[in-house]
């Protein structure tokens, strides 16, 4: 849909900026419910939900009883992947105002490839540091899981002693080892939830990781899809198990199915995606050393 750049961005200003709610007692603190397009659109019965649900005396809420220097670092950080996911939506959200203002529907690289890697790294934050809580705080966590989701490996130093070297894990495969010993959830790997949530790191991975031979190209609907698909790999166990794996997560999620009504589609590519380049007589930049003259002439010489 087409929107005027001020009403676009007093819309905007809405979604992040809500009324608030003036009771009796003054004004009240507002949570969003979970979207109904959650079950519409995916079958996730949500009903579990209730206001407050991290609240102080919520089930949910635990309380150090020992002073742990490791235990603080991980409680800094747990705000870290709720930061970073309304951080991706913010820039989201500027993306659509910049494009509501051209006359194009495509240009280069600006917004996009930025805002998926935002939205990978938001979840991977997620895993990270929840992983190190739960090994920290679940004592009878097999220790073979640990050093998974830990992404650490024990060896034999020189010296014969036993130490712990990084050793990179497949991040699905951990998140599904982190839902299985944390919740008790086995995610369906072939259920479409499950497959959208790869598809959107396949996506990242093409442009982390560039596949020059495609010079991929990527729109705003599909941009959202992907970000909605990351939240979706933790509102499914959410509603399975019956209590969200992560505070703020319908917040969330309803921020960004708000700014899906104010999209207009645009395209961001490479510049010279689907123009036709021969390779005879083109120059290109080739700074390096031993190069085949004979193939690839110098245009000139360094002074």
């Amino acid at each position: 849909m087409s929107h005027e750049s001020d009403e676009l961005e007093e819309a905007i200003h809405a979604i992040f900026n809500p009324e608030p709610i003036v009771g009796n007692e003054g004004i009240e603190h507002y949570e969003t419910p979970p979207s109904r397009r959650l079950t519409t659109e995916f079958g996730l019965d949500t009903r579990y939900w209730r206001h407050f649900e991290y609240g102080t005396m919520s089930p949910l809420t635990r309380i150090s009883v020992n002073d742990d220097t490791q235990l603080a670092t991980i409680i800094q950080a747990l705000q870290v992947p709720i930061e970073l996911f309304m951080g991706t939506s913010r820039l989201f959200a500027e993306s659509l105002i910049v494009y509501q203002r051209t006359k194009r529907n495509n240009g280069p690289y600006q917004f996009y490839p930025a805002i998926l890697m935002s939205a990978c790294s938001a979840f991977e934050a997620y895993l990270r540091i929840n992983s190190e809580l739960l090994v920290k705080t679940v004592p009878t966590l097999p220790q073979q899981v640990q050093l998974t989701l830990l992404e650490k490996e024990e060896q034999l130093d020189t010296k014969g002693n036993v130490v712990r070297v990084t050793k990179r894990r497949d991040l699905f495969h951990r998140y599904w080892l982190f839902l299985k010993y944390g919740f008790d959830y086995e995610f369906d790997r072939g259920s479409r939830i499950w497959q959208l949530g790869t598809q959107a790191f396949d996506k990242r991975n093409e442009l982390v990781h560039y596949k020059h031979s495609d010079l991929p190209a990527i729109k705003t609907t599909e941009l959202w899809s992907h970000l909605e698909s990351l939240l979706l790999l933790m509102i499914a166990p959410s509603a399975h198990v019956r209590k969200t794996i992560m505070p703020n997560l319908y917040e969330i999620y309803g921020c960004l199915e708000d700014l899906r009504e104010l999209i207009s589609e645009y395209e961001e590519r490479p510049n010279f995606k689907d123009w036709p380049v021969r390779a005879t007589n083109t120059m290109f930049g080739c700074p390096f050393i031993n190069v085949d003259e004979t193939k690839y002439p110098t245009m000139g010489r360094r002074r």
